[in-house]
């Protein structure tokens, strides 16, 4: 699905793939993660770009998994990617055995993931970053949770969060290199925030309820409950397949 608020941009899939973020500005498009496929993602761009006169400038990654990453990675346009240090990091150290698999999956070669890192103008942040865009704010965190590098990002005035995987909405959590206990403790301090708008990492943009929704999962996670059975009408996210 593809909706518009106000000048942010979200595709998301039902069937529980990542979802990619785009917002406009007076200087032209940042987009926020890219999906596992550099096709898809190319495909999104020209829609946003054909549907607001702009060219995408930068891309921020909100965490170094595929389903996030390889999509911008292995594009052929030219922009500023921004990642933290953690985030880097982890994807240099990705090893063949994952990149075979990943290639499999997306039926795309991406053995020569370093190579194509290396092209690009990467901007490093340590644990923040923060831009100020006219009339708008945008402001990054590195939170850890779902993954050490987890990083949040916060659009003021608009109170909008472009949580990546710390959220999934209708969408079962990946939690493969997560630590639970955090991962629920900033959620709970994300909910004390103004937010108006959560843009998951999976599944469709909804209110704040989707942090309190997605505590809620993790508890019950952690409890050792059957999650298929409680959340049946849940999908899988991209990296179930791995």
């Amino acid at each position: 699905m593809f909706e518009s608020y106000d000048n942010v941009y979200n595709f998301w899939f039902e069937n529980g793939a990542s979802s990619v973020t785009f917002l406009e500005h007076d200087d032209g498009l940042i987009a926020f993660d890219s999906s596992l496929y550099p096709k898809k993602f190319e495909n999104m761009v020209k829609i946003v770009e054909e549907r607001t006169s702009k060219k995408l400038k930068k891309v921020f990654f909100t965490h170094f998994h595929p389903d996030h990453t390889f999509g911008a990675v292995f594009s052929k346009r030219k922009f500023d990617l921004y990642m933290n240090k953690k985030t880097l990091d982890f994807l240099n150290t990705l090893d063949t055995t994952f990149l075979k698999e990943s290639s499999k999956v997306a039926e795309y070669n991406f053995n020569n993931f370093k190579e194509a890192l290396k092209e690009k103008d990467i901007v490093i942040f340590e644990n923040s970053i923060f831009l100020f865009l006219k009339d708008q704010i945008l402001s990054s965190e590195n939170i850890g949770g779902h993954t050490l590098d987890s990083t949040i990002y916060i659009l003021k005035p608009q109170g909008y969060l472009i949580s990546g995987d710390l959220v999934f909405s209708k969408v079962h959590a990946e939690i493969l290199n997560s630590n639970v206990d955090q991962w629920i403790s900033r959620l709970n301090s994300l909910s004390s925030l103004d937010i108006k708008m959560v843009f998951p990492g999976h599944g469709k943009p909804e209110s704040k309820k989707l942090l309190r929704e997605q505590l809620s999962y993790l508890k019950r996670k952690k409890s050792g409950e059957d999650m298929e059975k409680r959340y049946a009408d849940y999908s899988l996210p991209d990296l179930a397949h791995l």
